[in-house]
């Protein structure tokens, strides 16, 4: 099955991974991912990078190649790329979480701090993203630039956001927080049993052991798949259980004494 910048409008895995920059480049910090690998009439990103880092040449219609080592950044060549397919990524924000930093023009703009869904290039729900800032004045070269914060395995599948949605914030597992939607997301990725959803997500791993949940996730796994709530394979029931306090089992220890 053929797949595709020209046959799905966004890129597929492979040429995702012909444009991106050695994995040691982003480990020292934000760099420019140029996914641009159509031959078109287009230089703006060349002319507006100050460290020389992007080459195009005297054929305009080339595509543009990065040179990581100069580059430093810095978001110019993202603000002004008419096609809006230049990102930066910085690996280095933190052990857990990647920056990425990407041309915005929707409007309400975001506010810094809060939380949305980073989608991928198709618009897919990906993983919550937190606004990390806003950079209104590079509208002034050509659009605006965000910047959120996403879990690192993440960094070279998100590439924009939306606000969150009633799915989003609807939680299914009380005890551990997880939402609808990353339940959903679950499913999708090959998560068909209530076991496989519990894995990925730790719904139903709380104090109730899934007491309250685990008939929502069989539904949502039903829809998500087309099976019935009957082919579904629960998962293996356990009793509730609560926390006891150190000094009531000190207590009960000093009883028997």
């Amino acid at each position: 099955m053929k797949c595709g910048l020209i046959y799905d409008g966004c890129l597929s895995q492979a040429e995702t991974a012909s444009v991106l920059p050695a994995a040691e480049r982003f480990a020292k910090g934000p760099v420019a991912v140029i996914e641009c690998i159509q031959d078109i009439p287009c230089n703006p990103c060349e002319k507006s990078c100050p460290h020389q880092a992007i080459i195009i040449g005297d054929n305009i219609t080339a595509v543009p190649r990065l040179q990581a080592d100069r580059c430093v950044g810095c978001g110019l060549c993202a603000a002004q790329c008419p096609g809006l397919a230049i990102f930066i990524v910085d690996a280095s924000y933190s052990a857990t979480e990647a920056v990425i930093t990407l041309p915005y023009e929707y409007y309400p703009l975001p506010k810094e701090g809060d939380i949305v869904m980073g989608v991928s290039r198709s618009g897919a729900a990906v993983a919550k993203a937190r606004v990390l800032k806003v950079r209104r004045e590079t509208a002034a070269y050509g659009t605006i630039l965000v910047s959120i914060t996403v879990p690192k395995k993440f960094m070279h599948t998100i590439r924009s956001f939306r606000a969150l949605r009633e799915a989003d914030k609807r939680i299914v597992c009380r005890c551990e927080e997880i939402t609808e939607t990353e339940i959903r997301l679950a499913v999708r990725q090959g998560a068909n049993t209530v076991k496989d959803v519990k894995l990925a997500t730790r719904a139903g791993m709380g104090a109730c052991q899934g007491t309250s949940c685990r008939r929502e996730i069989s539904r949502i796994i039903a829809e998500e798949t087309g099976a019935s709530p009957e082919e579904i394979l629960p998962p293996r029931f356990r009793m509730p259980v609560r926390p006891i306090p150190l000094a009531q089992l000190a207590a009960e220890e000093g009883k028997n004494d």
